[in-house]
């Protein structure tokens, strides 16, 4: 009697326990598809970012440099590919220097290569807009500063010069009026031209002296990049560079330049006035103390952001407006590990949450003599919806050496992979 009984209690344990493992699979199951994050053994570079992924909005943010590197030269090769204009922008990082110089990719700016020169291919209205508007709070310059800047331009233009900057930084703005004096002695100007300029000069008068410090504090910041015969050395400004498709990379030391910074940013919302396509490439520069830099990344145009860093949150300052319009315009976001919690778990926020089924147990089983059937069973299973990060802020920390989280918002694609 005693095993009849214990035969039918290993019966009811066993289809018991192949009911809660059946239901625990297809819990499991529903999870799995339910977050939505596919696995990958490994997946290449190219892969990841192929060929028109160069006109993509792109955040890599987190992991060493030497991660993130591999996947910055796959994005400068399809642009090179694909002959679309790239301005990049970084505080001396030789490796991004030599992936340009090593693949002849572009244009590398730097104190070993003075090439740039800000005023290249602008018109006159253009360059009156960049003095104007770079450091404006600085230097204050009225509007009537730009018949100074006429003068000069027309003085530049009659010597048969193009406007390069190096021109303007060189042009003595307080003796205007004995150079106007000695190009008419000469017969190089008509006195018309010459009661011209010096009318334009007395307009504008006020302002030389704010101009010719604007440049004297312009060309110390940038004289270390600065062609000295922008003509012989074939220099490049931002808006030159964009329009003949080039690549163009600009070591910009540090970024307490602020000039040299709301200039190159002044450059690009020219260039995206003009209606230019470009990709912009922000290699671990501060957002903090640059609100031109802040505007330029968040102003929509046909331009597109590629920022790379070692932390996107920490680089714009936690700015919750910034993260918002830089994530949210992000085509393609790859995370690598984060050593900040708080990034992580603004990460986690981004990636979203999914609808998890919750199980919890409460099992009381055991063999009984008051059974019928010699085992007795008395168990619970509590099933509960709950919401849940789809990658968890731990998940983020604790990512392994070129193992990344992947977002592709063009086609809501979620994955964790090695990057080889």
């Amino acid at each position: 009697m005693s095993n009849d009984n214990s035969g039918g209690g290993c019966l009811l344990w066993f289809i018991d326990f192949l009911f809660r493992r059946h239901r625990r699979k297809k819990i499991e199951k529903y999870n799995l598809q339910s977050r939505g994050v596919e696995e990958y053994k490994s997946i290449a570079a190219d892969t990841l970012f192929p060929s028109n992924t160069c006109t993509e909005n792109i955040i890599i943010s987190g992991g060493c440099q030497n991660e993130r590197m591999p996947l910055c030269e796959q994005i400068i090769r399809n642009a090179y590919k694909a002959n679309h204009p790239m301005v990049i922008i970084h505080t001396g990082n030789g490796v991004l220097e030599n992936i340009i110089t090593g693949n002849n990719f572009g244009v590398l700016v730097n104190n070993q290569n003075k090439m740039f020169d800000a005023f290249a291919s602008f018109n006159f209205n253009e360059i009156l807009q960049l003095v104007t508007d770079t450091c404006k709070s600085r230097y204050d310059i009225k509007p009537a500063g730009r018949y100074v800047l006429q003068v000069a331009y027309d003085l530049i233009i009659n010597r048969g010069w193009k406007p390069y900057f190096s021109w303007f930084a060189s042009c003595p703005y307080f003796k205007l009026s004995d150079t106007i004096a000695d190009r008419l002695s000469k017969g190089l100007i008509s006195q018309n031209d010459a009661d011209r300029l010096n009318s334009l000069l007395l307009t504008g008068q006020s302002e030389c002296p704010k101009i010719d410090t604007f440049f004297s504090d312009m060309k110390s910041q940038i004289d270390y990049i600065s062609a000295q015969d922008p003509h012989k050395a074939g220099a490049l400004s931002i808006l030159s560079a964009i329009e003949n498709n080039r690549i163009f990379c600009i070591d910009i030391k540090s970024s307490a330049n602020t000039m040299l910074v709301e200039l190159i940013v002044n450059s690009l919302i020219i260039a995206m006035n003009r209606g230019l396509d470009f990709s912009l490439l922000i290699d671990d520069i501060p957002f903090i103390n640059n609100e031109s830099l802040k505007n330029a990344v968040c102003q929509k145009s046909n331009h597109c952001n590629i920022i790379l860093s070692k932390d996107l949150y920490a680089l714009i300052g936690g700015k919750e407006d910034i993260f918002s319009a830089l994530a949210g315009d992000a085509d393609r976001t790859v995370l690598f590990a984060h050593s900040s919690n708080l990034s992580c778990e603004k990460w986690s926020k981004y990636l979203g949450e999914y609808e998890k089924i919750d199980v919890s147990h409460n099992q009381n089983s055991g063999w009984s003599q008051s059974s019928k059937w010699g085992y007795n069973t008395n168990s619970g299973q509590r099933e509960a919806l709950k919401r849940e990060f789809k990658v968890r802020p731990d998940q983020i920390n604790r990512l392994s050496k070129n193992e990344a989280v992947i977002y592709d918002k063009t086609t809501g694609s979620l994955i964790q992979t090695v990057i080889m």
